[in-house]
């Protein structure tokens, strides 16, 4: 591969070359016409080395020779002639050799060897989709390493601090040297579709790696996989599913008794207890940081139901995930503690909104289209509005106009998904719909991560980036890490402890043995947040939150 590296150094021997031949040149003339000018114009006849000599001192300004000074106008301008030229020479070169040779001392350059590893993770092709990813590694004390073949761009990102090795990722040699037979997996970015040779290459080797393509367009999935690919991913597919998902209820809120069937209704849960979202972002104290850090926030009495990551929701606080602009957190409280969440950590949330219909979808690209069916296979009907007509497209129209939007219902709707595939687009339109709709709930897919927050900034509730869910997604491939599924909706109920049980429990206690969160006690008539330590005794009412078969376990523990 011929790299910009190699074509500055070709640069640079062209330079030098016809700088020193240019001296000698110059050189040889000044020289003759030195010797010609000392016999004819001063009347001192002088050998060839003689004038070769009084010539050089001159250039390098380090004499005048012996000779000086001279009689004649014509051989003193030749002379100013000859130690002009050679200062103009100096002054030349330091630029043209002198700084481009103090810069290759100065800059390190790309290592074209790593330490010995083993259980790693080796990329190939590092674009914007491969960061959140590195991210996750770093976070995971996962090790890994780029594999560039690129000098330039090696060296860029050797700069920035990544692990890089420097070589052909076609190349059985810089395979060799990336240890890919010692890998936990290899990444392989077909984004760029050079690097599917290093998928031919990777699959060709006797004790074959585990190799994951990832593709920007779906449609280049088959090459990848007769290539022999083991896994094909393709993050928009993957950021349209996120986002449907997202319009689906994740909580499922229904507080009654299982005996009696009446004593505490949605109503007074949300008049007593709310939900509220919080998104995160580099201006939150938690930024950068493990999401367990955040759960600090329920020392002022709130509970943290979970967390939405890059497209996935978590009810975990896991330490080996870190925060970031696609993450946000789902609270449960009491207006006042819920407050006192914004006061302490200056975090702005907005209220869970489940399943606000109708829904509206703009866009039906790979993201769109993936959103659609998403949403399809949940029984949730969308109006589907595009500038392009199509089977699927219900409305033909533009989504950064009021007529647009108008003609699509977004006044009347209750969630718009904006899968446009332009950030600027998507900017415009959320502007748009906002205005049109104040309680519309947006969601929006970005493909620049730095876009996130300026779409929040817009008025969008959800924002979601490309890079941040095809890492996140690969993350889960490479470690087989487990995710929620919505068939196991977190349920918030009422549970009351009956006089049957013959013990105190605490929450820790309630969680350990049955993984339901305690998010509020009723005791006395009166609804409260539970605090640290506290033991329930029969005939308390606890509400809490938890699957249905977590819900079911409790129940069977406390008799209720």
């Amino acid at each position: 591969m011929r790299t910009s590296r190699h074509r500055a150094v070709t640069g640079l021997s062209y330079r030098l070359v016809v700088y020193a031949g240019s001296f000698v040149v110059l050189t040889v003339i000044y020289a003759i016409g030195y010797q010609w000018g000392m016999a004819t114009l001063e009347g001192e006849s002088r050998s060839w080395y003689h004038a070769l000599e009084v010539v050089i001192q001159s250039m390098t300004t380090t004499g005048y020779g012996q000779d000086a000074p001279w009689e004649t106008l014509e051989m003193t301008a030749f002379m100013v002639l000859i130690q002009s030229t050679g200062i103009a020479y100096i002054f030349v070169a330091v630029p043209l050799f002198f700084v481009p040779w103090l810069q290759t001392l100065v800059e390190p350059t790309p290592p074209s060897d790593v330490a010995e590893l083993d259980g790693h993770v080796v990329v190939v092709g590092y674009t914007p989709l491969c960061e959140s990813l590195v991210d996750e590694l770093r976070t995971s004390g996962t090790d890994y390493v780029v594999l560039e073949g690129d000098e330039e761009r090696a060296q860029s990102l050797h700069e920035d601090g990544l692990v890089v090795l420097h070589g052909d990722p076609a190349s059985a040699a810089a395979l060799e040297d990336a240890q890919v037979d010692d890998a936990l997996a290899v990444v392989v970015d077909a984004s760029e579709t050079e690097h599917i040779s290093s998928v031919i290459e990777l699959c060709r080797r006797d004790e074959e790696p585990r190799v994951l393509a990832l593709v920007v367009d779906p449609g280049d999935s088959r090459y990848l996989r007769y290539a022999g690919a083991e896994e094909v991913l393709s993050p928009k597919h993957r950021l349209g599913k996120a986002l449907g998902d997202k319009v689906r209820p994740v909580v499922d809120i229904e507080l009654e008794d299982a005996a009696e069937t009446s004593a505490t209704s949605t109503t007074e849960f949300d008049d007593d207890l709310r939900l509220r979202e919080f998104p995160l972002d580099d201006t939150s104290e938690f930024y950068g940081e493990p999401l367990s850090n955040c759960g600090r926030l329920e020392s002022v009495g709130v509970t943290i139901l979970g967390a939405w990551v890059r497209g996935d929701f978590l009810r975990s606080l896991p330490a080996d995930v870190h925060v970031d602009e696609n993450t946000t957190l789902l609270i449960a409280g009491t207006p006042d503690t819920l407050e006192s969440v914004t006061d302490e950590s200056d975090l702005r949330g907005s209220s869970y909104r489940p399943q606000r219909e109708p829904v509206v979808v703009a866009g039906t690209g790979t993201v769109g289209a993936s959103v659609i069916g998403t949403l399809a296979r949940s029984g949730i009907d969308t109006t589907v509005l595009d500038i392009h007509d199509d089977e699927i497209v219900d409305v033909v129209g533009d989504a950064t106009t009021e007529d647009g939007l108008l003609e699509a219902g977004v006044p009347g709707a209750g969630t718009l998904i904006l899968a446009l595939g332009d950030d600027l687009t998507t900017l415009l339109a959320t502007l748009v719909a906002r205005e049109l709709n104040p309680d519309l709930e947006i969601l929006a897919a970005v493909t620049r991560t730095g876009n996130v927050v300026r779409l929040r900034d817009a008025g969008a509730n959800y924002t979601l980036g490309l890079s941040n869910v095809a890492g996140r997604m690969l993350a889960l491939r490479i470690f087989e890490y487990e995710t929620m599924t919505f068939s196991d909706q977190l349920q918030i109920r009422t549970v009351e402890i009956t006089a049957s049980l013959d013990e105190s429990l605490e929450g820790d206690t309630i969680g350990q043995q049955t993984g339901c969160v305690v998010i509020a006690l009723e005791r006395d008539g009166g609804l409260r947040p539970t605090r640290e330590g506290e033991s329930f005794t029969p005939p308390d009412r606890l509400v809490v939150a938890g699957t249905e078969e977590e819900i079911e376990r409790l129940r069977k523990r406390v008799g209720s």
